[in-house]
């Protein structure tokens, strides 16, 4: 997994590479590119990229769709590095939430009603969390917990059963979360450097 791993990040930093050469020639020109148009540009190809190396290594530990999920997620806390450290944070508070519900859940035995009172109660705690400065962004935990709940409800039989198997899941979930993260802040910085005020 580490190896896999390495490869698709080796990969994924040649694509950012590969992009600040391809914008810089496109700087050349007499009209400078505008920063949503460098960022649909370094996005799109970083985003490309991505996907294919994702795609390539198969890893389950490697889920392309919650690497788009902590990329916004990087976004919506305002990027730089304090969007980095408010988006990662809550990612996987939502994550540790979520499995929590998840570990109580399936040790309880599933019901409507159980699934309502662990949901609710799990809520509860991710959101007052948020009075903690470091667990405030709220929608960057929901994303977390909601990955989280999503990767386990659909994919239950490719991780296994109880508790190994909800570790397994938030795991996957917060290393891609992780990696989204990553990605928005070399992306940020990329068509920062393309890209003229």
């Amino acid at each position: 997994m580490v190896d896999s791993m390495a490869f698709w990040c080796r990969d994924v930093w040649r694509s950012a590479i590969l992009t600040v050469s391809l914008l810089r020639a496109l700087e050349k020109r007499e009209d400078n590119m505008d920063l949503i148009t460098g960022l649909a540009v370094v996005i799109g190809i970083m985003g490309g990229i991505a996907t294919w190396a994702a795609i390539t290594i198969g890893n389950p530990y490697l889920l392309i769709w919650a690497v788009f999920v902590g990329w916004g997620s990087f976004y919506h806390c305002g990027g730089k590095e304090a969007g980095f450290k408010n988006s990662a944070v809550a990612n996987l508070w939502g994550a540790v939430c979520a499995a929590g519900a998840l570990i109580a859940l399936t040790s309880i035995g599933v019901t409507a009603i159980m699934a309502g009172i662990c949901v609710g109660i799990s809520i509860v705690v991710l959101i007052l969390a948020a009075k903690v400065p470091l667990l405030s962004a709220i929608p960057s935990a929901v994303y977390g917990y909601a990955t989280t709940a999503a990767l386990f409800l659909l994919g239950v039989a490719a991780y296994g059963e109880g508790v190994g198997a909800i570790t397994k899941v938030a795991a996957a979930v917060v290393i891609s979360l992780i990696i989204g993260n990553i990605l928005g802040y070399v992306s940020e910085k990329v068509t920062g450097a393309v890209v003229k005020a």
